[in-house]
């Protein structure tokens, strides 16, 4: 015997409204509420010092002294911003090419020939290697290296 899906479908749906019907509905248990007074009974309250209380918290805000405001950047972060603005100031250099004699390393920036300890465009040249020139000014650094070509 071949039973349709939507017959067996409901009437899994019906035995179940028919379970939970028979198993969680039925007579309510009856709470008794119980009502408060209309006039609670007077207590009375202790009486504090005002004046005590306000001298007390000048105290203690007198002696708390902040170190520093909690909502500002803390210091190495703004030195890392500062360099790099002047970063972004500096003129960008192309290393075209690095080669090493008897003297040692020298590179080839923006078709200048420059060793270690020269300056190009403001920024002393601090090493040579074998890929990359690193570059000083103002105490910053940064590298140049150089770039495949395209």
């Amino acid at each position: 015997m071949k039973v349709n899906k939507y017959v067996l479908v409901g009437l899994v749906v019906v035995v179940l409204c028919a379970a939970y019907l028979t198993f969680f509905t039925g007579a309510k248990k009856k709470i008794s509420s119980v009502a408060a007074p209309l006039d609670p009974p007077r207590v009375a309250a202790p009486q504090l010092d005002v004046r005590a209380k306000e001298e007390r918290v000048q105290a203690v805000q007198s002696n708390l002294q902040w170190e520093r405001d909690p909502f500002t950047l803390p210091t190495f972060v703004l030195v890392k911003k500062e360099a790099e603005k002047q970063a972004e100031k500096r003129t960008p250099l192309k290393l075209t090419a690095i080669m090493e004699g008897r003297k040692g390393r020298v590179a080839i920036i923006d078709n200048e020939v420059v060793a270690k300890g020269d300056v190009i465009a403001g920024e002393r040249v601090l090493d040579i290697g074998k890929d990359t020139v690193t570059l000083a000014q103002d105490g910053t650094k940064r590298v140049i290296a150089m770039q495949e070509p395209k």
